[in-house]
């Protein structure tokens, strides 16, 4: 029951976030300001979704990890919700922001399975992760094909991901180690009507407390 209000949490502020920005409200340049605004937001959200007089909710930006399973560096966002009974849940989020002026590829796809691999990896502080990424460039959602070197790395439209699957820069100086997550995902973007897009991918910490991982659509 907890787990869904984590999700209703982040599904209530993630499209609050990019309203704002297509507003008007909040001019979104960087990946530190979808950070502290989406914070913001959360905290809100998680107020409003707080219905009993003993529960508390506590947040993180850049929590940083044990390096027990080998260097999984810092979450870009982190917070916890304590129930009445005295139960936490936690849910950890990673970001990124891909400003079509600022092309660095096909790097930035090989980064976003990386923090998919990441949030997987974190059963030990999470219950639910989710990665958001935001870009204003059609190459990461509907780019016709990727180049045979870099095409594993491929998060468009409606491509999904197979549990197992390795994934590979077949180039003569990758840009990291092949990755394989544990997971399938379904990739979901928001709908073209806005300069800024998004895709909201719902990731299940592996972990005594994981069940069965999904995808989310954005919203």
């Amino acid at each position: 029951m907890s787990l869904e209000r984590l999700r209703s949490i982040v599904a209530l502020a993630v499209p609050t976030l990019f309203a704002q920005i297509h507003g008007g409200r909040i001019h979104c340049e960087s990946e530190a300001t979808l950070q502290l605004h989406l914070g913001r937001i959360i905290a809100l959200a998680a107020e409003l979704k707080a219905v009993g007089p003993f529960e508390t909710f506590g947040i993180e930006l850049e929590k940083p990890l044990t390096e027990d399973r080998g260097g999984r560096g810092r979450l870009d966002i982190w917070f916890r919700l304590t129930t009445g009974d005295g139960a936490n849940w936690r849910c950890a989020l990673e970001l990124k922001l891909f400003k079509k002026a600022n092309q660095r590829e096909p790097n930035n796809r090989y980064d976003v399975f990386k923090d998919i691999a990441r949030l997987e990896r974190c059963g030990d502080v999470a219950d639910l992760g989710f990665m958001l990424v935001a870009t204003d460039h059609r190459h990461y959602i509907e780019q016709s094909e990727y180049s045979r070197d870099t095409r594993d790395f491929d998060f468009r439209d409606g491509k999904t991901y197979s549990a197992g699957s390795p994934l590979e820069y077949r180039t003569s100086k990758p840009h990291g180690a092949p990755i394989t997550l544990a997971s399938n995902y379904t990739f979901q973007w928001t709908p073209d009507e806005s300069n800024l897009r998004y895709l909201l991918l719902e990731v299940i910490p592996i972990g005594p407390a994981s069940t069965t991982p999904g995808a989310m659509q954005a919203v």
